[in-house]
């Protein structure tokens, strides 16, 4: 039953094993966009981040359902922390700390995975915009000397009525 502690921390700790298999997932997905990246192929690039940003929406819902189960929780037992629970004895408390542990360090690794895969972006967008200017530069170049080559020669016109 929800309103005892233990009731709680039994839903604190269901909402965070979601919110730890949605970031496993937003993990995974972040390293196949590496590998997209690295691949130079950015078709299945928006994909990834629709699939992405599915998983950040649900957990932001889980997010506020955790704040909501938590803040409740806090009241009940009168603590301003998850460590006072554990103080006071509440069943699963241990548990639920050792989860929000892992979800802090999955985070840790996505954000260190989504800087490498931003450096990869920007190194690949500044080579693509140095060939987009050479092709550019190219253009400009061939089509100065066409036209100049393309150049017929000048008309004249003879008055005969003399």
């Amino acid at each position: 039953m929800i309103n005892t502690p233990e009731g709680y921390i039994q839903t604190l700790v269901q909402i965070s094993e979601k919110k730890l298999n949605c970031l496993k997932n937003i993990l995974s997905l972040t390293m196949t966009q590496n590998e997209t990246i690295n691949e130079e192929g950015m078709d299945g690039l928006q994909n990834l981040i629709d699939e992405k940003q599915a998983k950040i929406d649900e957990i932001n819902r889980l997010d506020d359902e955790f704040n909501a189960c938590f803040t409740a929780f806090k009241q009940k037992l009168g603590i301003s922390s998850l460590d006072e629970a554990g103080r006071l004895g509440v069943k699963g408390a241990k548990e639920l700390q050792d989860i929000v542990v892992k979800i802090v360090e999955l985070l840790r690794e996505i954000s260190e995975a989504e800087k490498k895969n931003k450096e990869k972006a920007d190194n690949l967008l500044n080579y693509l915009g140095a060939k987009i200017r050479e092709i550019r530069e190219g253009r400009r170049i061939s089509s100065a000397y066409s036209s100049a080559a393309s150049v017929s020669p000048p008309s004249y016109f003879f008055d005969k009525k003399k």
